[in-house]
């Protein structure tokens, strides 16, 4: 899953990676959790801003909702922007 977000002028890519148990039987089990997936790019012309960055919750564990995951990679993009790209 992915989603786009506008944010002072940049675009938000979050981009959701499945994270899935192994049963016994060597099948894939239903999703675990979910790992955020967050890119950040100037909108025109559209170019990356840094790299993607990866994020779990503390203690490396995985999101446990779609929602969860989504929030919180568009936060950290929020904090970045303001931190270390808008002026």
């Amino acid at each position: 899953m992915e989603k786009m977000y506008s944010y002072k002028g940049f675009e938000i890519t979050v981009r959701l990676e499945s994270v899935r148990a192994l049963s016994s039987e060597f099948t894939y089990g239903p999703p675990v959790g979910y790992i955020a997936v967050v890119s950040i790019y100037t909108a025109d012309p559209r170019r990356p801003v840094g790299v993607p960055i990866g994020l779990v919750t503390e203690g490396n564990r995985v999101f446990g909702t779609v929602d969860e995951a989504l929030t919180a990679g568009f936060n950290a993009a929020q904090r970045v922007i303001d931190d270390r790209v808008a002026p």
